[in-house]
């Protein structure tokens, strides 16, 4: 049986394809459509999956979409009533444009497609958590699901046990860590949906001296977990801010522009709401914990990607934890679909789908090599290429490669990287200034080989780190500088042979010239952009940027000198 599942129209659309066993297919429209963060309905991804697995659409025999438009009607049109006058633009621009698009998603299966078979919607928040358990090492999970907001839920509770998921409690909008969090990415100048990864970079710059402000009079926090948000001091219902003027009076702190000046106080703001998120989850688990009797969890949703707070809550509550590498809004395609399939073993022993975070496309020989030549550039084919890369990243080149199937989730992880020495302080400057045009307090992760993971940097209690999902105390930071942030942690990625063969051969002729079995590994796009899929969006960010070398499988292409 085939199932494809399907996310769009909010942020991240993406599809994934699986059967009874594995998932086949999964990408990101915008690694193919090169629109950041697009949200349209997936043609291009739906066109790639059914040629990748080399099926036609009525050979899928189900289609799920991630969650349920009509009930998400119904929690929009809540919102207008509530928020009126206020809400007077989503009444005439939102909803408008939600019926258009979104209501009518069998329809557009149907006629955009030509699908004949079974069209299922799934729960947002279901998909989050179908995602996360069933591709689990565990058997018995509690599996918490944190995002802005799904139809009317915000967070979610379920009980993993085998094949099956059991809701056990959730919270409703306007309650959202996810939105708490949002309201001062937009208050500290940073873009909603994109910039939250900015403010948990920025956090460990200042010290949360606001959490007072924070934690009572805007998010309460109750003693069985659940928590809310003081709606005097957010506005859900405005285009331009999230946040009232009510919490400007409240912080004494004026909002920051964006682009402009970032001081004292904003670092201060960033600690202080980082810290807030971190004693909302470390108030929600441990009743958990107490009254189901078990350590290992299960996260998904956007809250799931901050990798500070989900090192946290492993190092201080001592739980085991899962979160697969989409853990926003695109892994509810594959979280969709996987409660589809899993649904008819529920009385059946336990099975995962095991998952890489390989999923994407990968480009044949004869195309790398069209794309090379009729770009008109120098390029060679190097039978050592492992070797070569570990020389110039051991020279101080900066190295970009691009190499098997597109990574599944936001998360560069070997497969679309910039790849340069991670000793050097300096390397971090220089990739936030010429290579990726960005703030010069965003942080670099590394990338380490599985075996030396314990003796570089804190292990959490785990033999690997291979999505890149939790901050780790790096151990030995003199040689690793230009990836360990001003707080003594780094973002890690772990790495295998198994996992991924061809950056694992760098890693190793690297550690062989250097004695450093580490390497900064960084997404292979600029500032605002997807990141990298074919030999063509490769070249073009190759020489749209500062990067030296660009290796596309083995094929070495070099700038030519200015």
């Amino acid at each position: 049986m085939l199932a494809m599942g399907i996310s769009c129209y909010y942020h991240d659309s993406a599809v994934a394809v699986l059967d009874e066993h594995d998932v086949k297919f999964a990408i990101h429209e915008e690694r193919l459509s090169r629109v950041k963060h697009d949200a349209r309905f997936p043609v291009l991804a739906i066109g790639h999956a059914l040629a990748f697995c080399g099926i036609g659409i009525n050979d899928v025999d189900r289609i799920v979409f991630y969650e349920d438009p009509a009930l998400k009607l119904r929690r929009l049109w809540d919102q207008v009533i509530d928020g009126w006058p206020r809400s007077r633009r989503m009444f005439t621009e939102d909803i408008p444009r939600f019926v258009h698009h979104k209501l009518p998603i069998d329809a557009q299966i149907r006629e955009h497609l030509g699908f004949r078979g079974a069209i299922e919607h799934s729960g947002h928040h279901r998909s989050h958590a179908a995602s996360a358990f069933f591709t689990s090492p565990f058997e018995r999970a509690i599996v918490v699901t944190l995002d802005g907001v799904g139809e009317y839920e915000t967070a979610t509770v379920h009980l993993g046990e085998g094949n099956r998921l059991t809701k056990l409690r959730s919270i409703h909008f306007p309650h959202s860590l996810g939105l708490f969090y949002s309201v001062f990415t937009d208050y500290l100048g940073f873009e909603v949906n994109e910039g939250e990864y900015k403010v948990m970079g920025l956090a460990p710059y200042g010290r949360p001296g606001h959490i007072d402000k924070l934690i009572g009079p805007i998010l309460q926090l109750r003693q069985d977990g659940a928590f809310s948000i003081n709606q005097r001091f957010v506005d859900f219902c405005s285009h331009q801010r999230h946040y009232a003027p009510s919490l400007v009076e409240h912080l004494g702190i004026a909002p920051r522009e964006p682009g402009g000046a970032i001081t004292e106080q904003h670092h201060d703001l960033a600690a202080s709401v980082q810290r807030a998120l971190e004693l909302a989850l470390a108030n929600l688990l441990p009743p958990l914990i107490r009254e189901y009797g078990t350590r290992d969890f299960c996260f998904a949703g956007g809250v799931a990607l901050n990798c500070t707070a989900n090192s946290r809550m492993v190092r201080e509550l001592g739980i085991r934890s899962w979160i697969q590498p989409a853990a926003g809004d695109a892994g509810g395609a594959m979280g969709g679909a996987l409660q589809s399939v899993m649904r008819q073993y529920e009385g059946a022993s336990c099975r995962r789908h095991k998952l890489s975070p390989y999923l994407g496309l990968a480009y044949s020989e004869p195309v790398i090599r069209a794309s090379l030549e009729l770009s008109r550039i120098g390029f060679r084919q190097c039978a050592a290429i492992a070797e070569e890369i570990a020389d110039r990243l051991a020279a101080g080149q900066v190295v970009a490669i691009l190499q098997g199937r597109d990574e599944w989730g936001p998360r560069a992880l070997g497969a679309r990287s910039i790849l340069a020495d991670p000793r050097p302080a300096e390397m971090r400057d220089r990739l936030n200034a010429k290579i990726k045009f960005r703030e010069q307090f965003r942080p670099f992760a590394p990338v380490v080989k599985q075996q030396a993971y314990g003796e570089w940097f804190e292990t959490l209690g785990m033999t690997e780190s291979p999505f890149m999902l939790y901050t780790h105390k790096a151990l030995r930071p003199e040689l690793t500088a230009a990836v360990t942030h001003v707080d003594g942690t780094s973002r890690v990625q772990t790495v295998s042979a198994e996992q991924n063969p061809y950056l694992y051969r760098i890693l190793d002729a690297f550690e062989r010239r250097t004695g450093v079995p580490v390497l900064i590994n960084t997404s292979f796009n600029l500032r605002g952009e997807p990141i990298v899929s074919s030999p063509s969006d490769a070249l073009q960010t190759f020489f749209a940027s500062g990067i030296d070398t660009l290796a596309i499988e083995d094929f070495l292409v070099d700038k030519e000198p200015a």
